[in-house]
C-alpha cells in the first residue's frame, strides 16, 4: 500500500480489510478529502459535485438529505458501523459479498458500479464524509492537509503528502504498531481539520 487516505486507512485498520476498503471506498467513489480519486461519488449522479446546478443541485440535495453525516471526530468503530449498514444494504440488493474469517460482517467482493440499482437503492444509507475533508467545501483544505501531514510526521509516522492534497505515501519506516498508527491518524485528523 503506497498511497493511503484517512478513510481507506481507517477502514483497513478497523477491520474491513484492504480489498473491502478499496471496493467500498475507492470503487464507489467514497474518496475526496485526503485522497483516492479527485472526483467524489463518480458512480452517483451529482452527489457532491461542487459544480452541480439547477436540477442536478436539487437532485444532489435530495439524495444527501437523511444520509448519515460523518464528522472529523467520528471514531473508527462508528465509521465502520455506518459503512457496514451501507454494505449490508448493497449485499441485500445483490452485490456479491463474503465474510472475512471469524467475522459476520459482509465485505463487498466486486465493483459496485456494475450494480447501479443497488447503488441507487442503498444511497440513503451511504455515509457522507466530513465537509472539512472535501477540498470543494473547505476553503482552507490545503492548509489543513499540510497540518495533518506535519502532525503524522511529528507523531512518528513518516509520510509525504501528495502535492494535490489527495493522499500520502510512506516516507520511511515507522516503529509504531498498527493500533498506534490508527490512533495517531485519527488524532491528527481531528487536530488538523477542526
Amino acid at each position: 500500500m503506497s498511497k493511503l487516505t484517512r478513510r481507506t486507512r481507517s477502514a483497513v485498520l478497523a477491520g474491513l480489510g484492504a480489498a473491502a476498503a478499496l471496493s467500498l471506498l475507492v470503487a464507489c467513489g467514497g474518496s475526496g478529502g485526503h485522497g483516492g480519486t479527485a472526483s467524489k461519488d463518480k458512480d452517483v449522479v451529482s452527489i457532491n459535485s461542487p459544480s452541480a446546478s439547477g436540477a442536478s443541485a436539487s437532485a444532489s440535495a435530495a439524495a444527501e438529505s437523511g444520509r448519515p453525516q460523518l464528522r472529523v471526530d467520528t471514531t473508527d468503530a462508528e465509521r465502520t458501523r455506518l459503512y457496514q449498514i451501507w454494505t449490508d444494504c448493497l449485499h441485500d440488493h445483490g452485490v456479491p459479498a463474503g465474510h472475512k474469517p471469524g467475522s459476520t460482517a459482509w465485505s463487498i467482493a466486486g465493483d459496485i458500479t456494475k450494480y447501479p440499482a443497488a447503488t441507487t437503492a442503498c444511497l440513503p444509507k451511504r455515509p457522507i464524509e466530513p465537509p472539512e475533508e472535501d477540498p470543494a467545501k473547505n476553503p482552507h483544505y490545503m492548509d489543513d492537509f499540510r497540518a495533518y501531514i506535519k502532525c503524522l510526521n511529528d507523531g512518528g509516522l513518516k509520510v509525504k503528502g501528495l502535492s494535490d492534497g489527495s493522499g500520502w505515501n510512506y516516507d520511511g519506516e515507522s516503529s509504531l504498531t498498527q493500533a498506534q498508527e490508527s490512533r495517531l491518524d485519527h488524532d491528527c485528523e481531528v487536530k488538523a481539520y477542526k
